[in-house]
Parts: C-alpha cells; sequence; structure tokens
C-alpha cells in the first residue's frame, strides 16, 4: 500500500514538472499537501495549469478516500462458501 501512495506521489510530481517550469521542492509539496489533504500550499496552485490543477484534485480526492479504503478494495476477494447458514428463525420461549 505504501509503495502505491509513493508511487502516486512521484508519478504525479514529475508530471507537473513536465507541464510546469516551477522549482521541483514546491511542486513536491504542493503534491504531498494534496495527497494528505493537509490543506497548505506555497501559493502556486492559482498559476499551474488546468491540467496541473485536475492532477492535484485528483489527488485529494485519492487521498480523502484513504490508503486503507484502497487496500480493502484491491484485497476484497469473492470466496464461495462451501455450506449454506441456516435460513429459519429457531422459537425461543
Amino acid at each position: 500500500m505504501v509503495l502505491l501512495a509513493v508511487g502516486l506521489v512521484i508519478t504525479s510530481t514529475i508530471t507537473l514538472m513536465i507541464l510546469t517550469d516551477l522549482p521541483p521542492l514546491d511542486l513536491r509539496f504542493e503534491v504531498i499537501s494534496a495527497f494528505a489533504t493537509v490543506g497548505l500550499s506555497t501559493g502556486i496552485t492559482a498559476s499551474l495549469p488546468p491540467a496541473a490543477q485536475l492532477i492535484l484534485m485528483a489527488l485529494m480526492f485519492l487521498g480523502r478516500l484513504g490508503p486503507i479504503t484502497v487496500a480493502a478494495a484491491l484485497a476484497l476477494n469473492t470466496r464461495h462458501r462451501h455450506y449454506r447458514l441456516p435460513e429459519e428463525r429457531p422459537i425461543v420461549g
């Protein structure tokens, strides 16, 4: 799970470096802040091109979903049961 998060942050940072000419440190700060849904910014978000802003929005959404939710979705396995639970209500009392 950690590797997926780190890979997403690195990929997004490289993509933003390709789209803009801003310093890599500022871009890394923006990407990590967006993914961690911290709310901090260096103030460069308004000057980014629309494609870069969309990337940051996607990171905010994925960070809001949470790595645990994504891990649970990836780990879900549908297994067929080899037994059936009783379907009737027992009479008590």
